[in-house]
C-alpha cells in the first residue's frame, strides 16, 4: 500500500466531519434501518448532502470491519454484535468535536479561547496562522463572534495596527466562557470528567482546548480525581463537580493572565462547612501551590458560590410569583393554579441563589425546539425575566429562559399524562428541567410507561435496585441486566419508536393473565370530607404556630406569612396524597441540619411524614433568608 493510500485511510478513520459523525452515531443507535429522508430532516440538510456524507460513513464502517448495508425503499443499516456497537459508539463520542474538520462554530470557539487566555491584543494575522485559514475567513468569524458575545455584555475592541481583545467586566467575561466551555462538552466529556475510575487514563482524554489551556485542564482534572478518591463527596452533586471543574479552569487561566475577579485580599479562614466548600479548597490549594499563585478570597468565592448572592434586594419568592402571574396573564393559561409549578421553579432557581452552591450557566439542548414550537411562551418569559432580574440581565440568556419555559411546559403537559405500567430510569447529564420535559414527552407519546427518576451513569446500579426498574433509557452506552434503550440527549422520533417497541416487548413478556384479570372494586366506607377538612385546618394551625414560634428569629416577618400559607397547603397535600413528586433523584438531605431537625420533630409529633421534596421546599424559606444576610 503506497503512502498516499495510507494517508487517505488514516483520514477516513480519524477525520469524520461533524455531520458524518452524527450519522455514524444514529446508525449505531438505530434498531432498524434509517432512510435518507429521515436523516435529512433530523440534521436539517438536503438529501443530496446526506447521500454525500453516507459515502464517507460507509468507508468509516468498512475500516472498522463493520457490515454496512443499503437497500432502496428501506434505507441504511449496519450489522454487528452489541458489544462492538457499544465500543464504536464510545469511540465516536470520545472523539466528537476533537478530530473533526473545524467549521465556523468551532473556529469561533477557538478564537474566543485565544482571547480568553491572552493578556493583550491579538492580530487577525496571528489568528489566521493559528487556525490555518485565510485572513478574510478570520475577519468573517470575528464579525460573528462579536455578535455572539454582545448578549453577555462583552465587547470586541479593535485597535488599528494593534489587534483585537475582549473588554467588559471580569464576571461577564467569565460567564461567557462558562457558557462556551459547557456548550462544547459532549456527553462523553461529562461522563469522563466526573468518573472516579483509576483505569481512566487522563492522557487518553483530551478536550478540545487550545494548546495554552490544555495543560491546565489536565492538572485540574488530576487534582479533582485525587480529592474525589480520598474524601467523602457523597453530598456533592455530580453536576456541581462539573461546575466547579469549569470554574477552576477559568480561575487558573485568568489568574495567569493577571485578571482577577475582585480584590487581592488573601483567603484567611480555611474553615469551610459544606462538603463542596471543603472539596474546592483542597483542589485550589494544590493548584495555587503548583502554579505559585495566591489563594485569593474573591477567587474562592467565585468558584464556591453564586456571584448573585451579593444582591440583598433580590427576593426570589416574589420574583417567582410575579413570573408566574405575568406568564399566566400573557399566555391566558392559569399557571398560577399549579402549586407544583411554584415549587419546581423555586427549586430550580434556588440552585443559582443558594449559599454555598456553585452556579454555572446551563446548556439546554431544547433551546431551538422551544423557541420554534413555543415562541409566544419563550418571548413572554424572556420579557418578564429581563424586568425582574434588572441589573443581572446577563443571566437571562436563551438557555436560562428555555429552562424556565420547560417548567411551564411540564405544568401544561401534566394534564395529559397516561397511567403507566413499565417503570423506567432516565440516565443523562442534562438539567432537571430537561429531564422533566423528556419524562412528560415520553409518557405522553408512549402508553404504559412511567419514568420514575433520572440519574448519572455512576448511580444506575444503585437506583435500578432501589426503584425496581423495568427499563433504562440512557444517553450513554450501558451494560446492564435490565433492558437498555440508547437515545440522543434530545430524543428523536426513532428514539421514541425504539422505546415504544421495547415497552411493547416487555409487556408481551409478562404473563398474559396480568392483562386478562378483572379489576374488582372494593367498596370503601364513604369519606367524611367535612371532618377531614376540620382536621387539616386544626393540624395546619397547630403546626404552623409551633414552627413559627420556635423559629421566629430565623425568618423575616414577610416570609412568616408565606411560610404559614405554605405549611397549610403542605398538610393539605399530605392528607390527599399529593405531596411534591421526587422524580429528581438527589442525595439525601443532611439530617443534622438544625432547622430541619426541629421542623421534622414537630411534624412527627403531629404524625405528619413529608417526603424529601417537601422538606427541601420548606428549607428554602430559611436558606433564602440566610443568603440575604450574606
Amino acid at each position: 500500500m503506497d503512502i498516499r493510500a495510507m494517508t487517505t485511510s488514516s483520514v477516513v478513520i480519524n477525520m469524520l466531519t461533524t455531520r458524518s459523525a452524527q450519522i455514524v452515531m444514529k446508525l449505531l443507535e438505530a434498531e432498524k434501518s434509517l432512510r435518507t429522508k429521515d436523516l435529512s430532516t433530523d440534521l436539517n440538510v438536503s438529501t443530496r448532502t446526506i447521500k454525500s456524507d453516507l459515502e464517507q460513513v460507509r468507508q468509516w464502517f468498512q475500516h472498522q470491519n463493520v457490515s454496512f448495508f443499503s437497500q432502496p425503499n428501506k434505507g441504511y443499516w449496519i450489522e454487528c454484535d452489541e458489544n462492538e456497537r457499544i465500543q464504536l459508539y464510545k469511540s465516536v463520542m470520545e472523539h466528537t468535536n476533537r478530530s473533526f474538520y473545524p467549521d465556523q462554530k468551532l473556529r469561533i470557539e477557538k478564537i474566543l479561547y485565544l482571547f480568553f487566555s491572552q493578556k493583550g491584543y491579538i492580530t487577525a494575522s496571528q489568528i489566521s496562522n493559528y487556525l490555518q485559514v485565510s485572513r478574510n475567513t478570520v475577519l468573517s468569524d470575528l464579525k460573528h463572534a462579536e455578535e455572539f458575545i454582545q448578549s453577555w455584555m462583552v465587547k470586541l475592541e479593535r485597535k488599528p495596527r494593534v489587534g483585537y481583545r475582549l473588554v467588559g467586566e471580569e464576571i461577564h467575561i467569565r460567564l461567557l466562557f462558562e457558557h462556551v466551555i459547557q456548550e462544547s462538552l459532549t456527553n462523553y466529556d461529562m461522563y469522563s470528567m466526573i468518573l472516579n475510575n483509576e483505569s481512566e487514563r487522563i492522557d487518553l482524554f483530551k478536550f478540545r482546548f487550545i494548546e495554552g489551556i490544555q495543560p491546565k485542564f489536565d492538572v485540574i482534572l488530576q487534582y479533582i480525581r485525587c480529592v474525589l478518591k480520598k474524601e467523602n463527596t457523597n453530598f456533592i452533586f455530580h453536576a456541581e463537580i462539573l461546575s466547579i471543574f469549569i470554574r477552576l479552569i477559568i480561575f487558573l487561566v485568568r489568574m495567569e493572565c493577571e485578571y482577577t475577579i475582585g480584590s487581592y485580599r488573601l483567603l484567611k479562614s480555611h474553615q469551610q462547612n459544606s462538603a463542596s466548600s471543603k472539596f474546592i479548597l483542597q483542589v485550589m490549594i494544590s493548584i495555587c501551590n503548583e502554579f505559585d499563585l495566591p489563594l485569593l478570597e474573591d477567587e474562592f468565592l467565585y468558584i464556591q458560590r453564586n456571584f448573585l448572592l451579593g444582591d440583598k434586594e433580590m427576593n426570589l419568592l416574589t420574583i417567582i410569583e410575579e413570573l408566574i402571574r405575568y406568564v399566566s396573564k400573557k399566555e391566558k393559561i392559569p399557571f398560577h393554579k399549579d402549586t407544583k409549578l411554584f415549587n419546581n421553579l423555586l427549586s430550580h432557581l434556588s440552585l443559582r441563589f443558594e449559599k454555598n452552591t456553585t452556579y454555572v450557566s446551563e446548556v439546554n439542548p431544547f433551546i431551538h425546539e422551544i423557541k420554534r414550537k413555543n415562541t409566544s411562551l419563550f418571548t413572554s418569559i424572556k420579557e418578564v425575566c429581563v424586568k425582574l432580574f434588572k441589573k443581572h440581565t446577563s443571566i437571562v440568556q436563551d438557555s436560562f429562559v428555555s429552562f424556565i419555559a420547560l417548567h411551564f411546559l411540564v405544568s401544561y403537559e401534566n394534564e395529559f399524562t397516561k397511567k403507566p405500567t413499565i417503570k423506567a430510569l432516565y440516565v443523562c447529564s442534562t438539567g432537571r428541567g430537561v429531564a422533566r420535559l423528556i419524562k412528560n414527552r415520553v409518557e405522553r407519546e408512549i402508553g404504559n410507561i412511567h419514568i420514575t427518576t433520572y440519574c448519572s451513569v455512576l448511580e444506575v446500579e444503585e437506583i435500578s435496585k432501589k426503584e425496581e426498574i423495568d427499563l433504562i433509557v440512557s444517553v450513554f452506552p450501558l451494560k446492564s441486566t435490565i433492558p437498555v434503550v440508547l437515545v440522543e440527549p434530545v430524543p428523536t422520533e426513532e428514539n421514541i419508536q425504539a422505546i415504544r417497541e421495547k415497552v411493547n416487548g416487555l409487556l408481551k413478556e409478562r404473563n398474559t393473565e396480568t392483562y386478562e384479570t378483572k379489576i374488582y372494586e372494593v367498596e370503601n366506607e364513604p369519606i367524611d370530607y367535612e371532618m377531614m377538612s376540620q382536621e387539616v385546618i386544626i393540624k395546619g394551625f397547630e403546626i404552623s404556630y409551633r414552627i413559627l414560634n420556635l423559629l421566629s428569629n430565623q425568618i423575616s416577618e414577610e416570609r412568616k406569612k408565606g411560610l404559614q400559607v405554605h405549611l397549610f397547603l403542605m398538610i393539605h397535600r399530605y392528607y390527599f396524597h399529593k405531596q411534591y413528586d421526587q422524580f429528581i433523584h438527589q442525595s439525601s438531605l443532611q439530617q443534622n441540619d438544625e432547622i430541619l431537625v426541629k421542623i421534622m420533630d414537630i411534624l412527627h409529633q403531629n404524625r405528619i411524614y413529608i417526603n424529601e421534596a417537601e422538606q427541601r421546599a420548606l428549607l428554602q424559606y430559611f436558606q433564602l433568608t440566610g443568603c440575604d444576610q450574606t
